[in-house]
């Protein structure tokens, strides 16, 4: 919508202001110096950003390729460009007499818009961690130098996870950017296992697991075509595994066995090189209306056994005739080899009734609701997953002033799988052991603010109920 209003816009400066310049029946380039024979429109001989911090002004304006023959799909494109960063609100251009007839400057009036905003608020009640919260925040750039930071702290008491990191893009002429983030987590993850755990002789409710990370990663992202995306990451981490004695487990076949931790005890190091595509055509990152987002990620590691994991995402927006919005969205992954617990996948990450990782770690040991009565109930750290989804979204209107902020209701459903190649085989209905799987409903709100998009729902209060 901005887009075309900008571009009528644009049409109608450009020919008053031409018609001012040149007159009608003076050539383009008559007083021109150095014109050419070919040359029949005016040419831009300097661009301007109007509203924009020092810093930034030159580092944008060096990417604007827009001087020479006047040619509005240009200045069009690098208006979007400088809306792309997202560091302005709105950006309007204009043209003003240059130096001689048939010269012109081109100036972008840019409004600067928030550039912090908090990416996520952790906060959950659960047995027997009690309380957890943090929070993680993220500027793209607070120096007007094209360097983005971020910083991240979640704490229960019991565990706690740090991190920062600084981002750039388009830095010394590169066409890509990048990510370099350190974290620091000290960890008492709450195992529990498929039927029971124990302690010795005695059962217990959960087992845990003492364990610290500390290391990051670094990642470049660039882009190969129009909406289609590539990232290269290396992560780098000394962890150590204070194994207790005498744990076990209940298997689902009903023998005992010794728990299965998946990490191994002492220090170690792990190593992971990840890479991956993401083709987004999305008309807007916060509330889209249409298009599709499709992605898929590879990771290979050693910790110190060697593992892999492959995760392939889409998610879809269409647009009703009356407004409304449907999304669907699927995703599936497998892991392959020992991987350690915190790089399997996690039924908190395709549940909305458990708390998710927040920041690496896992506070809770809160079980789906099983609606479907499957064994998903079993599953904690596996190495297959799945989810497809379904959400109907209804716009509520945008902000009480002119910013393009807004709020919409949402209802959806989605059917969740977590398991393992072992929990596939065991599948037998007649036996009362079937596929592990689950139906979850959520609904809520969702606004669209300055600092973020904010949303609370079924899920959300359902984490603030202990287990």
């Amino acid at each position: 919508m901005g887009a075309d209003r900008g571009g009528r816009g644009l049409t109608l400066r450009l020919l008053a202001l031409l018609a001012a310049l040149l007159g009608a029946s003076a050539p383009a380039t008559a007083a021109v110096p150095g014109a050419t024979p070919e040359a029949s429109v005016p040419l831009v001989e300097d661009v301007r950003l109007e509203g924009v911090s020092l810093g930034r002004r030159e580092l944008l304006g060096a990417r604007l390729d827009v001087e020479g023959p006047l040619d509005e799909s240009r200045v069009e494109e690098a208006r979007l460009l400088l809306l792309a960063t997202g560091l302005f609100d709105r950006v309007e251009p204009r043209l003003e007499r240059g130096s001689a007839r048939g010269r012109l400057i081109l100036v972008f009036a840019c409004e600067e818009r928030t550039t912090t905003s908090l990416d996520a608020f952790h906060l959950g009640v659960a047995q027997p961690t009690r309380l957890w919260v943090g929070a993680e925040v993220s500027d793209l750039d607070p120096l007007g130098l094209g360097f983005g930071g971020e910083a991240g702290v979640v704490s229960s008491g019991q565990q706690t996870a740090a991190q920062i990191g600084v981002s750039f893009r388009d830095v010394l002429a590169w066409a890509a950017g990048g990510r370099l983030r350190l974290r620091f987590i000290d960890g008492d993850e709450p195992f529990v296992g498929p039927l029971g755990q124990r302690r010795g002789d005695a059962p217990v409710d959960q087992i845990f697991l003492p364990y610290r990370r500390l290391g990051g990663d670094f990642t470049v992202v660039t882009g190969l075509a129009d909406a289609l995306s590539a990232h290269l990451a290396l992560q780098a981490e000394w962890v150590s595994v204070e194994r207790p004695e005498g744990a076990s487990q209940v298997d689902a076949d009903g023998v005992l066995r010794p728990f299965r931790f998946h990490a191994d005890d002492g220090n170690w190091a792990l190593v992971v090189l990840a890479g991956g595509l993401q083709y987004d055509t999305r008309d807007d990152p916060a509330f889209p209306a249409r298009g599709l987002r499709a992605s898929l990620t590879a990771r290979l590691g050693a910790s110190p056994a060697a593992f892999g994991s492959v995760l392939g995402g889409l998610e879809q927006y269409v647009t009703l005739p009356f407004g409304h919005v449907v999304r669907w969205d699927a995703k599936a992954g497998a892991v392959l080899g020992d991987a350690p617990f915190f790089e399997r996948f996690f039924i908190g990450d395709l549940h909305p009734y458990i708390p998710a990782r927040a920041l690496g770690l896992n506070f809770a040991r809160r079980r789906g609701p099983n609606l479907l009565d499957g064994t998903i109930g079993e599953q904690r750290y596996e190495r297959l997953a799945g989810r497809v989804g379904l959400e109907y979204r209804i716009p509520l209107g945008r902000g009480p002033r002119h910013e393009p902020y807004g709020v919409e209701f949402f209802v959806g459903g989605a059917l969740v799988s977590l398991g393992s190649p072992a929990a596939l085989r065991e599948v037998d209905f007649e036996d009362r052991r079937p596929f592990p799987i689950d139906f979850a409903f959520d609904v809520g709100l969702r606004a669209e603010t300055e600092i973020g998009v904010m949303g609370i729902s079924l899920g959300n209060l359902l984490l603030l109920v202990g287990p």
